[in-house]
Order: structure tokens, then sequence, then C-alpha cells
């Protein structure tokens, strides 16, 4: 018996389109071609097989991998290895759509928008800052990379992170190219992550300023800052801190005239 592509269609639950590209690629192969008119037509023998380039499809397959698999296997046991390492590449894809989706929340979520300091002024004030529960990750390169921190904190602990975005720097000076920093963030919770360090930053008495503008000139602030630490005749501790109120995000560079960061010096 012999059906029409349309009819072989609908016993097979298969589209039209979808049969001819199967015919196209060698997986379903009509049992006959008038060679005339060109029409397609099925066997019955022929709808189970168009049932199983269905399933394993669903299962993730290409077009390319389900030929391999029905011109090689028989039953379900030699399906095995090659299902397994279908569940590899897919867990490997899963994981890459978690990271876009910890990225996507990270960017939603406004780490970097601004945080009512609008009217704060650009003096020197002296804050007692909190001991924090804090994820990091520590570095050593160019400051530059700390973007690259940043978005490693928020795929690992993105759904634990709380406030804003900071940088530990732990050298005392400037450094090109071998700077040690640490980039984190407060967290809700202790996260266990071998890319991550958690554990509690401790607070205290600190010398602070916000910055206006780009990175550039945080060097200025950095001026005034240490200027009120000699006169105060006060030693930093290390590590200080920048801490990103308002910056770039992880797709717009925004404008860096609008920039606020926060410099704090803990003292002694």
């Amino acid at each position: 018996m012999k059906y029409s592509i349309g009819e072989f269609s609908q016993i097979a639950r298969a589209s039209v389109k979808a049969l001819r590209l199967y015919h196209e690629k060698g997986v379903l192969v009509p049992d006959f071609v008038d060679p005339e008119s060109g029409y397609r037509y099925y066997s019955q023998e022929q709808v189970g097989e168009a049932r199983v380039v269905a399933s394993l499809k669903e299962l993730g397959f290409t077009l390319a991998e389900v030929k391999e698999i029905l011109d090689s296997c028989e039953e379900d046991g030699d399906l095995v290895e090659r299902l397994q390492e279908k569940r590899r590449e897919l867990e490997k894809r899963v994981k890459r759509f978690q990271d876009s989706i910890a990225d996507i929340e990270w960017v939603v979520s406004g780490q970097f928008a601004e945080s009512g300091l609008a009217d704060a002024g650009e003096a020197v004030i002296e804050k007692s800052l909190p001991d924090l529960l804090v994820a990091g990750r520590r570095m050593c390169g160019r400051y530059a990379d700390a973007g690259e921190g940043f978005r490693t904190l928020a795929r690992r602990a993105g759904r634990y992170m709380t406030g804003k975005p900071m940088c530990l720097y732990y050298d005392g000076e400037y450094r090109e190219d071998d700077a040690n920093f640490e980039p984190c963030f407060e967290v809700k919770k202790v996260v266990e992550h071998e890319q991550l360090h958690c554990r509690e930053l401790s607070g205290g008495k600190a010398l602070t300023l916000l910055h206006r503008g780009p990175y550039e000139c945080l060097h200025e602030s950095y001026a005034k800052l240490f200027a009120e630490v000699k006169r105060r005749e006060l030693k930093v501790l290390c590590p200080s801190r920048e801490v990103y109120h308002k910056g770039p995000g992880m797709i717009l560079r925004g404008n860096p005239k609008k920039y606020l960061t926060e410099i704090q010096f803990l003292v002694g």
C-alpha cells in the first residue's frame, strides 16, 4: 500500500515540509517517486521510521546525526553511547544558557544604577563601615581586567548578590600589569565555588570620597583623600576599596561623566 506525501504526513504526524527535508537529506527516502510527476509515495513500513526520526530530533539530534544513527543502529542498546554523548553536549549548552541568564539578570537588576547619591557632595566624609559577607575573585593583572572578574561573580553568585559592586586593592601603589586586586560583591549567604572566595570583610573607621566622572580622573580624588589622611595623621589600612555606584554596564559603556565611584580608605 502506498501513501501520498499528504496522507503520509497525517499518518506519521510530520509536516509535508519536514518530509521533503528528510528526503533531501537522505534521512527518510520515499518508497517510490513518480519519475514524471515527481510525486512522493511512502509505504506503511515507513511510518515507524518517520516516528523514530521525530523522536531522535526531539532528543536534540541533528538530521545528519539521525541519518548516521539509522544507518548504524538497530536497537536501543546501540544508542546508549550516542545518547550519553548528546546528554553531555546538551549539559554544556544548558550551562551556557544559564550563564547568559545570569548576565541578563545582573544587567536588569541595575547593579550600576544610581543609588540616591545625586545630591551627595564631593568632600571627604568619615564613616564607620560595617562588616560584610562578600564573594570575591582575587586577580593579578591590569585594572581593566576587573570587568571579567565581575562577570564571573555575576554568573557564579548572581542570585545571592546584594548592594553595589566593589573592588579591593592590595598593593598600596599603582601597578601597570601585575596589580593585585579583587572584584567582589556583598552576598546574602556563603557561596561555594572554586572560582570565588567567600568570607567576612571587616569594616571599621574609614575616610571616603565620592568621585564623579571617568575613571581616568580618579587620581584627582585619590589626591584629595590622601591629603586628608595626612592632615589627620592617620594610616591607610590595606586593602583600599572602590565602590561603583554608577559605572559602565556589561553591554553599554554609558556616559563616563556620570560615573559615581566611592573611594574608601580604612584608617587607623
